[in-house]
């Protein structure tokens, strides 16, 4: 039996609220016509008596079992882990005074999740005491997918263009200088008439060439891995792909004198595309070796933790650092070095960069000149 109570506001006249006249007849055509049609489920939970209600709705969404008895101890049962504390501060607000209207992630009674939408408000007694809250809420599961499902495409078609817009500004502006390059050395070449100074211009033309083959090289490996389709994503364990990454650089650990530590216990596992782990890894501990500090050995410590509920991923080290408010602008940007004397071309965080945003998420630096630098990855 659904047992449902008048609101009396303040200055309306008394109201009987017995339970005789309590009592809402399931019979009634448009009371359940009206739950039906909106698939809206009502609830009702009184101080007093202590006792909590569910209409045949809300049974039916919550698939809750016949001899179910509803309780203000279990009620949070009937949310997710990560709308259990929102929803208990919007009954105790309830419970104040303060109606809510929100949009939460619930639980059907098999523990599968759903979106929905709940309303709730307080219950006033004869004196103008709150005696209970009531409300209702619909399972809205299927429109809520489909916007969060156009949200991320939105996002991905942005990210998408805006990484196409970067890489046609990249060929247009790498291309063009190796091209202006080998044809002013080609017109160079057909007026000099001195044998030592052709054979340094012919020397040029295989720099040139080599240059531009690197470019297209580097154009590729972009190309390739904003390309990677999203189906290509796999349960990976995170020490398996950082063990598999260091022996595949253990010489240069070993030359270094490189110390690794890493600790993955509170995320051991994540779904992502392989090659592009192994390369955030890769990619993210060679440049802490290269760029070490010259007084101290290197120190690279990795972790994952969960942070707003989305996996992370932190890289770092005691090396050189990186003047950021010098270089922060140009720190991903494609043959970007900062300091002189290393072998790099500037190309790996460019593409570590790109991988991540492919998969929607995001990297972020911290760093100090002289004492190291720390990279975080959300994924």
């Amino acid at each position: 039996m659904f047992l449902t109570h008048k609101k009396k506001n303040k200055g309306q006249e008394n109201e009987d609220t017995s339970s005789s006249e309590t009592e809402r007849p399931y019979g009634n055509f448009y009371y359940k016509d009206v739950a039906e049609l909106t698939g809206a489920g009502g609830w009702t939970v009184l101080f007093n008596e202590k006792k909590s209600f569910l209409d045949p709705q809300a049974r039916k969404i919550l698939e809750t079992p016949e001899d179910y008895r509803p309780s203000l101890r279990t009620a949070l049962d009937f949310y997710s882990d990560e709308y259990k504390a929102r929803a208990a501060e919007a009954f105790m607000a309830c419970s104040m005074g303060t109606p809510f209207n929100a949009t939460v992630k619930m639980l059907r009674y098999n523990k599968q999740e759903f979106w929905a939408k709940a309303v709730g408000r307080p219950i006033y007694g004869e004196n103008n005491e709150i005696v209970g809250i009531q409300g209702v809420f619909q399972d809205i599961d299927e429109e809520k997918l489909k916007e969060l499902s156009l949200e991320t495409s939105v996002k991905v078609i942005e990210s998408q263009n805006s990484r196409l817009f970067n890489f046609a500004h990249i060929v247009s502006h790498n291309l063009r200088s190796h091209a202006s390059n080998l044809s002013l050395t080609l017109d160079l070449l057909k007026s000099i008439d001195d044998a030592t100074e052709e054979e340094e211009l012919k020397s040029s033309l295989y720099q040139i060439s080599e240059s531009l083959n690197e470019t297209i090289n580097h154009l590729n490996e972009i190309v390739t891995a904003q390309a990677q389709s999203l189906d290509d994503r796999r349960l990976l364990n995170f020490d398996h792909v950082l063990q598999s990454t260091l022996s595949s650089i253990s010489r240069m650990i070993e030359d270094t004198q490189t110390e690794i530590y890493s600790d993955f216990s509170e995320v051991p596992e994540i779904r992502y595309i392989p090659s592009y782990m192994e390369s955030i890894f890769l990619n993210l501990i060679t440049n802490a070796i290269k760029y070490r500090h010259p007084d101290r050995s290197p120190v690279i410590d990795i972790c994952s933790y969960y942070e707003d509920e989305r996996v992370c991923l932190m890289v770092k080290d005691n090396g050189l650092g990186i003047d950021l408010e010098k270089h922060g602008n140009d720190l991903f940007n494609m043959y970007q070095t900062f300091h002189t004397g290393k072998e790099s071309v500037g190309i790996g965080l460019f593409i570590t960069k790109n991988q991540i945003e492919t998969l929607q998420g995001s990297i972020h630096v911290e760093s100090k000149v002289d004492e190291g630098t720390t990279f975080k990855i959300t994924f």
